[in-house]
């Protein structure tokens, strides 16, 4: 039997060169200049594992990835990429496109490790092809989470400078107010300031509960990633306990936006307080805001589409129910909702439900989904009381 092949494509020349030079002792490698010659190279002789730019003139990355997909699907398939090119290495994984990604510029051992994976992988892949497809979602999950965390560390700054700017805000809002009336504004123009300013607050507000929720996220997802475990609540609050309303009534208006662009609404039908809950409000607003949107997005524009929530006292816990008369899923969707990257959107993560159920496990709940085809979904959990 022939050596594995490992087959290297880029449009610049340097960079197959260099590739060649530091490979070509312990592999059998061959380069390309474009997709297209990959693909003849592929047709005269079977490769092992398949290192592609991602951008390259003429047929990209991600289009040859799509072709050796389809016609030589043993290949195990990897991408060269850039962080500016996170977007389309999700979709690449997501698709099932390849099994690793490398960030420019690569590092020579770190890639002779991936290298000597991917031939195992492949001749795996000859031996056993379930245990091979097993191993591949494993590998997806890894990349998925590596670039999680490149996208954490992006998203400390922004979050920080959100929570500056409110503060900022804030502080203007309340000038404005103080000097206002030394102004001279037109009759017709002073309802509509004074509706303007009134609304500030609030805005203030959810704005700052928005950035707390994200900085939680942030915090609880690092700590996955470092430690290998996240934690179920900020141990403080879940002490304490949440109060679950304020949180309900944010996570509504957050995907408010998405039933009006279908003509629809969202109604929250309940008491007007609740017994605390024991879980962290992070968790439950990722958990409603998921569940809520997802209701959201399954409305028909202008067949009087709506999304009922409600939230009421049980023994020992609070109920939470979101309803929706939307499109619905037939059993064999039902039965994979939840399930890691499966979504029937179009541009959909398939993570929001699985997200959910995980959340919710933590915490000693579980979700329960009911559907039916034109007749709408519903969602029910249960939060133990503090």
């Amino acid at each position: 039997m022939s050596d594995p092949i490992i087959l290297y494509v880029d449009d610049e020349r340097a960079n197959r060169i260099v590739f060649e030079q530091a490979f070509k002792a312990r592999f059998s490698v061959r380069v390309a200049a474009s997709g297209e010659e990959a693909l003849t190279v592929m047709r005269v002789q079977p490769v092992s594992v398949l290192v592609t730019d991602q951008r390259m003139p003429g047929m990209s990355g991600h289009e040859l990835l799509e072709q050796a997909r389809t016609l030589y699907p043993e290949t195990i398939r990897i991408v060269v990429t850039a962080y500016s090119d996170v977007d389309p290495i999700l979709r690449a994984v997501n698709d099932g496109l390849v099994a690793r990604y490398l960030v420019k510029p690569w590092d020579r051992a770190e890639l002779e490790q991936i290298l000597r994976w991917g031939v195992e992988a492949h001749t795996l892949a000859r031996r056993d092809s379930a245990l091979q497809l097993r191993l591949m979602e494993t590998e997806r999950l890894v990349t998925v989470g590596s670039i999680g965390a490149a996208v954490l560390h992006d998203l400390q700054q922004p979050i920080a400078s959100v929570k500056i700017n409110l503060e900022l805000l804030a502080q203007h809002a309340a000038l404005i107010r103080a000097v206002l009336p030394q102004l001279a504004v037109p009759a017709e123009h002073q309802r509509a300031l004074d509706v303007a300013l009134g609304e500030i607050p609030e805005l203030i507000e959810d704005l700052g509960l928005a950035s707390q929720v994200m900085q939680g996220i942030v915090e609880h997802l690092r700590g996955f990633l470092q430690h290998g475990q996240g934690r179920a609540a900020d141990t403080a609050t879940d002490v304490a306990g949440v109060e679950p309303l304020p949180i309900l009534r944010y996570a509504i208006s957050v995907c408010r936006d998405i039933a009006a662009r279908l003509m629809a609404q969202i109604v929250y039908d309940g008491p007007a307080t609740l017994p605390r809950v024991r879980l962290g409000a992070t968790e439950l607003t990722q958990i409603l805001i998921n569940l809520i949107a997802n209701a959201s997005h399954s409305l028909v524009k202008g067949a009087d589409g709506r999304v009922l929530v409600t939230a009421h006292p049980v023994d020992g816990g609070v109920r939470f129910v979101v309803a929706d008369n939307g499109v619905g899923m037939p059993p064999e969707v039902l039965q994979k909702a939840g399930t890691a990257f499966f979504s029937t959107r179009d541009k959909g993560t398939g993570l929001g439900l699985s997200q959910c159920h995980r959340l919710l496990g933590i915490a000693g709940a579980r979700l329960e989904l009911e559907s039916a085809v034109g007749a709408g979904t519903i969602a029910r959990f249960t939060l133990p009381l503090v």
